[in-house]
């Protein structure tokens, strides 16, 4: 009798030593939900796991949403820095835009290279426009898309007038040295290479934003 209730004891008391490891093992399965900047709009959402147990980051993965939200960003670029303001103020308003694609996207994973040549020619196109800044002209608080309900950016610095077209021909160079940066980031792994694709014809898209006419 006393053998059985001892052995009674020992079953319960390994129970309570598996409850909490199963807890554990529950919650590394139950993804949560972070939150996503309005901007980017995505369907899925980023995902994180909720413990250390070496699962992938879905959002770090290759995705089609999340390729479409950059290429929405960039296009975005293009409706918002266009003939509809002047030259020179084109290329600050550019930057912001790359600026906010590398806001918006994870510090690693399949994506990281993009947000790294976004940085990068953020960071040129700004060092342009402080090399030309006209410190007389007013900055411009453009809305997305010149929407009147539209959020505003912040202030977009101009270039001064003499010198718009050089500085928006090396801010061409910039662009068009990213694009080439992007494709060939896009090679290795191989499922990279159509979202890379994408994201590169629409930064090479943005070269309109810089013609003069």
């Amino acid at each position: 009798m006393t053998k059985s209730i001892l052995t009674a004891f020992l079953f319960a008391l390994g129970l309570l030593f598996l409850l909490p490891v199963g807890a554990a093992r529950a919650d590394c399965l139950e993804p949560e939900v972070e939150s996503v900047p309005p901007d980017l709009d995505l369907s899925v959402g980023l995902l994180r796991i909720s413990c250390q147990d070496g699962s992938p980051h879905p959002a770090h993965i290759v995705n089609t949403n999340v390729t479409k939200a950059i290429v929405k960003i960039l296009q975005g670029a293009d409706k918002t820095c266009d003939a509809r303001i002047d030259l020179r103020y084109r290329i600050d308003c550019l930057r912001l835009y790359y600026l906010k694609v590398a806001a918006n996207l994870p510090d690693s994973g399949d994506y990281l290279p993009i947000k790294t040549a976004m940085l990068d020619a953020a960071g040129k196109l700004d060092a342009i426009v402080t090399k030309y800044e006209d410190d007389m002209a007013p900055p411009l608080r453009l809305r997305e898309g010149h929407k009147p309900m539209a959020k505003r950016l912040p202030p977009v610095r101009a270039v001064k007038e003499g010198f718009a077209d050089e500085a928006a021909a090396e801010a061409a160079a910039v662009v068009k040295e990213t694009e080439l940066i992007i494709i060939r980031s896009g090679g290795d792994p191989a499922r990279r290479t159509q979202a890379y694709t994408d994201v590169a014809a629409a930064v090479e898209d943005n070269l309109v934003i810089l013609r003069s006419a």
